[in-house]
C-alpha cells in the first residue's frame, strides 16, 4: 500500500505543482490571457479521456507499473516540450504551443486513472496479511493525504513564487518573477514525477501476480495447511511485505492471532 500511495502522490501532486504554476505561466511567459490558459486546459482535460482507455490497455498487456511509468514520462515530456518552446519565444496562440498540451494530457489521464484502478488490488494485499477485508480504510486514508498534500503542494508553490519576485495582481512580473515561474513548472512537477517513477518500479503488482495472490488467499480461506510453492512464496511475500508464515493475521498489523 505504501508503494500505491506513493505512486498515487507523485502522480497527483505533479499535477497540483503544474496546475498551480501553469495560468501564471500561460499569461506572463507565453504572453497569453487567462481564457488562453483555460482554454488549454480544457483541451488538455479533453485528451485526459483518451489517456484512460491507452493506460487501461497498457496496464492490462504489461503492468500498472509500466502503464503509470510511461505515462509520467509523457508527462514530462510535455513538461519539457512546454520550456523549449517558451524558450525559443513562441506564444500560446501559436500552434506548436498544442503539441505540449497533447502529450501533458495524455500523462496526466493516465497518471489520475491508473492508482484509483489499482485501488482494489490494495484490499486483496491486506486481506492475505490480516484476514480481512478493509476497502474503506484504504480510501479514507488516500483522500486525507490527498487533501493535505494537494494544499501543502500549493502552498510551497505561491511561496515559492512570491519569494521569485512574483507579485499578485501586477499585469507585468519581472524577468525573475518569469524565470521562477519556469523552474517552478519545470524542476517541480518533473521532481515529483521521478519519485512517482522511482517508487513504481518497486510496485509488482500485475495481473499474474494477483492471479497467484488470490489463490493464495482462496486456499487460505479454505484452511489449506499445505505450503505453497517456492515460486508462489516468494511473489506473496514480494507483494504483502511478510514472510508467509506471518500471514493471514498471523501478525501485529492484523491485530488477531490465527
Amino acid at each position: 500500500f505504501r508503494l500505491h500511495l506513493g505512486m498515487y502522490l507523485g502522480g497527483y501532486i505533479s499535477q497540483d505543482v503544474f496546475n498551480a504554476a501553469f495560468t501564471f505561466f500561460v499569461v506572463f511567459a507565453l504572453a497569453g490571457s487567462i481564457t488562453v490558459a483555460s482554454s488549454l486546459l480544457g483541451t488538455m482535460y479533453i485528451v485526459q479521456f483518451v489517456a484512460v482507455a491507452i493506460a487501461s490497455y497498457v496496464a492490462l498487456r504489461k503492468s500498472p507499473s509500466r502503464a503509470y511509468q510511461l505515462a509520467a514520462v509523457s508527462f514530462a515530456i510535455g513538461v519539457v516540450a512546454l520550456l523549449v518552446l517558451w524558450n525559443a519565444g513562441v506564444r500560446s496562440t501559436e500552434a506548436l504551443i498544442w503539441v505540449p498540451i497533447v502529450f501533458a494530457g495524455l500523462g496526466r489521464g493516465a497518471l489520475n486513472y491508473i492508482p484509483w484502478a489499482t485501488y482494489n488490488y490494495m484490499a486483496d494485499v491486506d486481506e492475505i496479511v490480516t484476514g480481512r477485508r478493509r476497502e474503506g480504510a484504504f480510501a479514507g486514508v488516500m483522500t486525507f493525504v490527498r487533501k493535505m498534500t494537494q494544499s501543502a503542494a500549493v502552498f510551497a508553490v505561491t511561496t515559492i513564487m512570491s519569494w521569485g519576485g512574483f507579485v499578485s495582481g501586477a499585469e507585468v512580473q519581472s524577468d525573475q518573477a518569469i524565470n521562477t515561474l519556469a523552474m517552478v513548472l519545470g524542476v517541480g512537477t518533473i521532481a515529483v514525477l521521478f519519485f512517482g517513477i522511482f517508487v513504481s518500479t518497486r510496485f509488482k503488482l500485475n495481473s499474474a501476480t494477483h492471479d497467484v495472490l488470490m489463490a493464495e488467499i482462496d486456499r487460505l480461506k479454505a484452511g489449506d495447511t499445505t505450503p505453497p510453492t517456492a515460486e508462489r512464496r516468494a511473489i506473496v511475500e514480494d507483494l504483502s511485505g511478510w514472510k508467509y508464515e506471518q500471514l493471514w493475521g498471523n501478525n501485529p498489523v492484523a491485530g488477531i492471532r490465527r
